[in-house]
């Protein structure tokens, strides 16, 4: 469908008592346009919430004045306020959540995405189905058209896709592990891009792997992790960049996509990145949300935040709003992706963060063999020295992983 004839209205209730947030509609916007709808008018709402439509009839009477083909809502909906609407207004409506599902629908490409995508729509519909149904079963009167049989039958398919998906998807985290281990052992750091969407994650992944990986102006464009290796000052380095975050993400949303997310939980160094030409609110709001992201994915390595776009700004008003958010990014890297600002710093600022490689000495036979294992160390560890004797007696730096591939852990020295 082309986006002129997917159009839409945009409603956002705010409770009252509570501080307007404006970001909130920008938001949804943006999430509209990026699932392809045109966007025919933005309504906003201040009042308690309506049990049966979520908002007035007054305000949604409005937004059908403009012939939409559907009503896009910020506020989560219960399955009772969907079905009343669409009874006695006739239009299709559609909460928040199920538009980021949308849209991630448009964008997955893997098999993985396109799973966890259907997972996260399964995980939603299930309670919606057993909630049905156990209205359904309160209305039932004995002897009279024993209700639920349709509604159970559904029920136990999608608890049994549900349980089939969780299966394969615990496959492709058994494979991202080994994967994992395996970069390891070839002694790479892992270091993993988070933050909210469209923040320049991908952008940055270009600039500092000198990649061409596909970058918008869009929320959600990155759903499949995309890795690239480089080097920061001596340290051999993958870099991974990962699903954005949003707030208010459901918990189900986040364990639905936790063989994507585990690239970001089992890194060595995570590096959070907002976009510094926010407004203060909106920034503050965001990396809020980011570190519950963070929290919610059990992450415990070492975070450095680097406010991104700052190209957009000019320094002392950088630094300013830097300072401003100091207790919830504490010694951040002012960078921009785009101009390269900024970008050498981050360098340095990871090389110190990564946990420092441990020092070990080995000694190997003064043979063809040990000198061919002597030569493979050089492509996964940084040599101190080496003693000819009657043994060869090495000095490296290196991941313990590295020398259990080559089979020297036995080898250390006490």
């Amino acid at each position: 469908m082309r986006s002129e004839d997917k159009t839409a209205v945009l409603l956002v209730r705010e409770s009252p008592g509570r501080t307007p947030d404006p970001y909130k509609m920008t938001e949804l916007c943006g999430l509209a346009h990026a699932a392809g709808y045109h966007v025919l008018a933005e309504i906003s709402q201040r009042r308690g919430r309506d049990h049966l439509f979520q908002m007035g009839r007054g305000k949604i009477e409005e937004a059908l004045s403009y012939h939409p083909n559907k009503l896009i809502f910020y506020n989560p909906l219960s399955p009772s306020q969907v079905y009343n609407i669409r009874s006695e207004f006739g239009v299709q409506v559609l909460d928040r959540f199920n538009l980021i599902l949308e849209i991630f629908s448009r964008r997955a490409s893997t098999r993985e995405a396109k799973l966890q995508v259907e997972l996260a729509r399964l995980s939603y519909d299930a309670p919606q189905v057993r909630n049905a149904l156990a209205l359904k079963k309160r209305g039932e009167q004995p002897g009279f058209r024993g209700a639920g049989a349709y509604e159970q039958s559904m029920y136990h398919d999608i608890r049994g896709r549900m349980a089939k998906i969780r299966s394969e998807l615990s496959a492709v985290e058994d494979m991202g592990e080994n994967r994992r281990q395996r970069r390891r052992e070839q002694g790479f750091d892992l270091v993993a891009l988070a933050g909210y969407t469209n923040a320049g994650k991908s952008t940055l992944l270009n600039s500092l792997t000198g990649s061409e990986v596909r970058a918008q102006d869009q929320p959600f464009t990155t759903l499949s992790p995309t890795t690239r290796a480089l080097e920061v000052l001596g340290r051999r380095v993958l870099l991974t960049d990962t699903v954005g975050f949003i707030d208010d993400l459901p918990h189900f949303l986040i364990k639905a996509f936790r063989s994507t997310l585990s690239e970001i939980s089992e890194a060595d160094l995570v590096l959070l990145v907002a976009d510094i030409s926010d407004p203060m609110p909106l920034l503050r709001r965001k990396l809020i949300a980011s570190h519950k992201a963070l929290w919610d994915c059990d992450v415990a390595s070492p975070i450095v935040t680097v406010l991104n776009k700052a190209d957009r700004l000019d320094e002392r008003e950088a630094e300013d709003k830097a300072e401003r958010v100091s207790d919830l990014a504490p010694h951040p890297v002012l960078a921009s992706a785009v101009t390269g600002r900024g970008l050498g710093l981050l360098e340095e600022c990871l090389s110190q963060r990564l946990q420092p490689l441990p020092e070990h000495e080995i000694r190997l036979p003064y043979t063809s063999q040990g000198l061919s294992q002597l030569s493979r160390l050089y492509q996964s560890t940084e040599l101190v020295g080496v003693r000819y004797e009657e043994e060869l007696i090495v000095r490296l730096r290196g991941k313990k992983e590295s020398l259990a591939r080559a089979g020297l852990d036995r080898a250390l020295l006490e």
